[in-house]
């Protein structure tokens, strides 16, 4: 009797290692991108991540079949949510967004429109009927989960072995697309979060010299506004019309053109980390999903910082729950003195759940007012999605999106104004952060994604002009930020 249940067992655990694999190969067929077959290579990393969880499983329940249901449950939730982050911000899942599961918790509509209603609801059930099942299924044999968790062990141990030999960043640059139709789903996340957290740390950068000239030349007030989902309207539908205060600004800037943010959509903290920091994506290596996960290793790099001996008073402004991001604890260590949060304002300077692009523009206006000499930085939220039907009373989320994108148009033109009128010896930076995700995208790799940006200098009432200006000048995110420092400086 003990043999036949020895044996018994032996079965089972063959059955959970082929089901396994096989349930690990069916299933990351439909992760996308993908170009035919994934490569023979990483088959083990594809393999093992399923063994160690389903032998998991088996040690709590005893079933096989329960484990193998589950394990095959959760990597397709996996895969779908990866597909529909692909589908509205043209980048799979990265192993940067599992730390978002606590952003998601407390601001879910931040990220509920990427999920489908009936796919929320179908998630819902399932996870309630696998924890039924769960409690069902589970029975008292001991043999098998003994023999469950020395599988484990063994997956284990065998999955790190193999992560430590392809962990070095150096050798394995991030490549999403390729890596991802190449591997799969499961080995890019995994070896992703192992290179990630082998990178060293990014050397510091001194502060600029800065001499007596480059204190009389430096605007008395810098303010820089990353504008949320902003972007030229008639660019993505050639029926819509241009913004007028940006077309005019354009005229009158000292420098303008297009930014070429790393996100489309979303990930607001990789264009604000590279106007901050100034650090290419082929400097922050894997950092480059989540810079602001490690931006506290090199305060050093901080525009705020790097500009300390020019303005005493370094601002920050956004309205709404500095936690999120983490900005309440990294900002003052990247070097800003003052934060303003979502705590500054009323509910009567909101549009519909967010502060207005027009409460900050007046609230920026008072602060030039106040002060004669500072440098701000200042995040938009009016344009925040979700972009639903309904939004501002318009029948479509798009008309919602650009009604949005004329009054951050008009923050444009209020600033400018306000500047003129002051007198003040200024520089104003306006951007947009990236475009918004108004609908399905192309599965392709470089859908086109620049915003625009545009940098005006304001002096006695007037704006100041360069013969270059006229030129339209692409820039990354980091190179606007170094551009800013050699404006400032007159470099």
């Amino acid at each position: 009797m003990l043999l036949q249940s020895i044996s018994h067992d032996k079965l089972a655990l063959l059955i959970l290692v082929i089901g396994a694999l096989i349930l690990g190969e069916i299933i990351d067929f439909f992760a996308k991108p993908r170009l035919g077959f994934r490569s023979i290579r990483k088959l083990a990393l594809r393999f093992l991540p399923l063994l160690l969880l389903s032998s998991l499983l088996l040690v709590m329940t005893g079933s096989v079949s329960v484990a193998l249901l589950l394990t095959g449950a959760l990597l397709l939730v996996l895969v779908i949510g990866s597909n529909l982050k692909l589908r509205l911000l043209n980048e799979p899942l990265v192993f940067t967004d599992l730390t978002l599961l606590a952003a998601f918790v407390k601001h879910p509509r931040f990220y509920l429109q990427a999920i489908p209603v009936f796919v929320r609801w179908l998630s819902l059930s399932a996870l309630v009927l696998l924890i039924l099942m769960l409690i069902w299924a589970s029975n008292g044999q001991i043999i098998i989960r003994i023999e469950g968790a020395v599988l484990a062990i063994l997956s284990a141990v065998s999955l790190k072995l193999i992560l430590e030999a392809q962990s070095d960043p150096g050798l394995f640059p991030p490549d999403l697309w390729a890596d991802m139709q190449r591997d799969g789903l499961l080995p890019t996340l995994l070896l992703y979060v192992r290179r990630w957290k082998n990178l060293p740390p990014l050397s510091a950068r001194p502060l600029p010299q800065i001499g007596l000239e480059a204190v009389g030349q430096a605007p008395d007030i810098v303010i820089i506004v990353q504008c949320e989902s902003f972007a030229e309207p008639s660019v993505l539908k050639p029926q819509w019309e241009t913004l007028p205060t940006l077309a005019r600004a354009r005229d009158e800037a000292i420098q303008w053109g297009e930014l070429y943010p790393s996100g489309f959509g979303a990930y607001t903290m990789r264009s604000e980390y590279g106007v901050l920091c100034g650090d290419e994506n082929e400097a922050l290596s894997y950092r480059l999903f989540d810079p602001f996960l490690t931006a506290a290793q090199t305060p050093s790099h901080g525009l705020a910082n790097q500009l300390s001996l020019l303005y005493e008073k370094r601002l920050f402004l956004h309205p709404y729950d500095l936690n999120f991001y983490n900005r309440r604890e990294l900002m003052p260590q990247l070097g800003f003195t003052s934060l303003i949060g979502g705590e500054a304002f009323t509910e009567q300077d909101k549009i519909g759940d967010y502060v207005s692009d027009a409460s900050l523009a007046h609230y920026l206006l008072q602060t030039v007012q106040k002060h004669d000499r500072f440098l701000a930085y200042c995040v938009t939220i009016e344009n925040h999605g979700p972009w639903k039907d309904g939004r501002l009373g318009l029948v479509k989320g798009s008309d919602a999106w650009r009604e949005h994108a004329q009054h951050s148009d008009e923050m444009l033109s209020n600033l400018c104004d306000g500047l003129k009128a002051s007198g003040k010896d200024a520089l104003l930076v306006f951007f947009g952060d990236h475009r918004p995700a108004l609908g399905p995208l192309p599965p392709q790799p470089h859908v086109p994604r620049t915003t625009p940006y545009v940098m005006l200098r304001f002096n006695e009432g007037k704006s100041v002009k360069l013969p270059s200006s006229q030129e339209n000048v692409p820039l990354t995110m980091a190179e606007l930020h170094h551009t800013i420092i050699r404006t400032i400086m007159n470099k």
